[in-house]
């Protein structure tokens, strides 16, 4: 650092201790808080709260934060209305003498940040740096600190005349005059009808008046003027459909709100536009615009003087567009109940709609009455849940209770069983695909070969009953099951049969070969 310039830094600090501590906390409170939401001032207004015991307060939670940064990160962005809190307002002199001249720095760098917020604000010009700056902020600090900044003359001259002072909006007030024009920007767009886009409408209007328009169930309507005559107006529908998803009246795959719900309104649409537009005559693509998913409407060209009574205009013709969108969801919304309930009926279990057949028939139903030989597989326990075992005992009329071991459950249902022929019929028919045969138990059971097993499913000798699956090398695989009920009830006999009618059709087909094959011998 220069040797001039640390005696300018030295000559700041002396003139800011001619202030009381009183006096010095009202200027740094001031400086902070015209610092706010500048980001390029944060680590500056960090290091300063440390150094000088100030802190960020939460208006909305009460909870003190010990930098700008760690306030503005957690609630500052969200409540703007946060004030900055001194711990000991009577030390602020001792923290600036006992304050090395390096770190000093950092108010006079928050002192010109503010005064070149100022000149930019008032339109005037920025303050010089360097050397100068800190000779023109000694000078202002020992006039008393008069505001506003940038009537100081920031040359070498001294200032003769004192500058007149001006009263300066606090950010609250700031605020709170900004939360009163969006509230008269807001009210004076619902009385109309339709919000004249300018200047002085900002993002928070925007959303202010779109989401009164969803409470309401009114599409959103901007007017944006275009030169000194027309203006262009821009009517939106997804207020209306951001209100019905609120509601719960739309579901996936619901129509969105058009436009276009029928040609009648296309129709009355196109007259709307060709009335008011003054590119109607000349080419009704130009005249207004509607968008590719039909929830944006767009007038081109109207006259400034007509633009209140083509809002009034669509407004009268809007009831007619929300009923026929209505009639159209109510249509969706019944098709869209019918295919839920198919696939919820379709994602079912096949046991599960079974049981539900017998349960619709009767208990005492008759099901196709079971061979003595076809008995339960052993580990049939363990094919079947406990859900499953106890849907089928309430079905007999039978205590299950869900607290109850799958052991217990089991034993129930096999005494059941081993009595009552009609209850293990009924068991094979709701559990047919639990207890299907797999291909290799159908082997054992038939004592036949892979291949065999294979060609009497292929000619449908062994009826599949579904499908199982398997993943293996990181393929799925599928494999046929079939039927116990007629899986066990096949005999030596027929499946004796079954291979004598396959060695008579290959000696059909052998002599068939040697035939053809001698014929072709003697042509040659």
């Amino acid at each position: 650092m220069k040797p001039e310039t640390e005696k300018l830094l030295h000559q700041c600090r002396v003139m800011l201790l001619h202030y009381s501590n009183e006096q010095l906390h009202t200027l740094f409170m001031s400086w902070f808080e015209r610092m706010v939401g500048e980001e390029y001032i944060d680590e500056v207004l960090d290091d300063l709260c440390l150094l000088l015991g100030y802190g960020a307060r939460s208006s909305h939670s009460h909870l003190l934060y010990a930098t700008y940064t760690a306030w503005w990160e957690v609630e500052g962005s969200d409540d703007l209305d946060g004030e900055f809190e001194c711990l000991d307002v009577a030390a602020l002199q001792h923290h600036l003498i006992t304050m090395p001249i390096k770190q000093f720095t950092l108010v006079t760098e928050l002192a010109y940040h503010v005064c070149v917020l100022e000149a930019e604000v008032e339109g005037q010009p920025c303050p010089p740096t360097g050397q100068e700056w800190l000779r023109a902020l000694a000078l202002w600090l020992g006039n008393g600190a008069r505001e506003p900044f940038h009537s100081q003359i920031w040359r070498k001259e001294v200032q003769t005349t004192p500058p007149v002072p001006q009263h300066q909006l606090t950010r609250k007030q700031r605020r709170a005059q900004q939360r009163k024009l969006e509230h008269e920007l807001v009210e004076q767009a619902w009385q109309c009808g339709y919000l004249l886009l300018g200047p002085d409408v900002s993002n928070q209007v925007l959303v202010l008046v779109q989401s009164r328009c969803k409470k309401n169930r009114r599409p959103y309507i901007s007017v944006q003027q275009m030169g000194a005559q027309f203006a262009n107006i821009r009517i939106e529908l997804y207020t209306i459909r951001r209100a019905l998803e609120a509601e719960g009246k739309l579901f996936s795959g619901a129509p969105i709100p058009t436009f276009m719900p029928s040609d009648e309104i296309r129709q009355r649409l196109t007259s709307f536009s060709a009335h008011y537009s003054v590119r109607a005559e000349t080419a009704y693509q130009e005249a207004c615009v509607l968008s590719p998913r039909g929830d944006v409407f767009e007038l081109k060209q109207i006259l400034q003087a007509d633009v209140p009574r083509a809002v009034q205009d669509f407004m009268a013709l809007w009831p007619e567009i929300l009923t026929h969108y209505e009639a159209q969801l109510e249509a969706s919304r019944v098709a869209y109940l019918v295919r839920q309930r198919e696939l919820e009926e379709a994602r079912k279990p096949a046991w599960t709609k079974a049981l539900a057949r017998l349960s619709a028939r009767g208990q005492e139903v008759a099901c196709p009455e079971l061979d003595e030989r076809v008995v339960l597989p052993e580990a049939w326990a363990t094919l079947l849940s406990k859900e499953q075992l106890g849907a089928f005992l309430t079905f007999l009329k039978l205590p299950a209770s869900s607290r109850e071991i799958k052991a217990n459950l089991v034993q129930h249902l096999l005494t059941r069983l081993e009595t009552d022929k009609t209850a293990k019929a009924q068991f094979f028919e709701v559990f047919a695909f639990e207890l299907a045969v797999p291909p290799w138990e159908l082997e054992a059971l038939l004592g036949c070969t892979t291949t065999e097993r294979k060609r009497w499913t292929e000619e449908k000798k062994l009826p599949v009953l579904g499908y199982g699956s398997f993943r293996k090398a990181g393929s799925d695989h599928v494999y046929a099951v079939y039927d116990r009920r007629v899986i066990l009830t096949l005999t030596s006999s027929d499946i004796e049969a079954w291979r004598n009618d396959h060695q008579a059709l290959m000696r059909e087909r052998r002599k068939a070969a040697a035939q053809a094959a001698a014929a072709s011998r003697k042509a040659k």
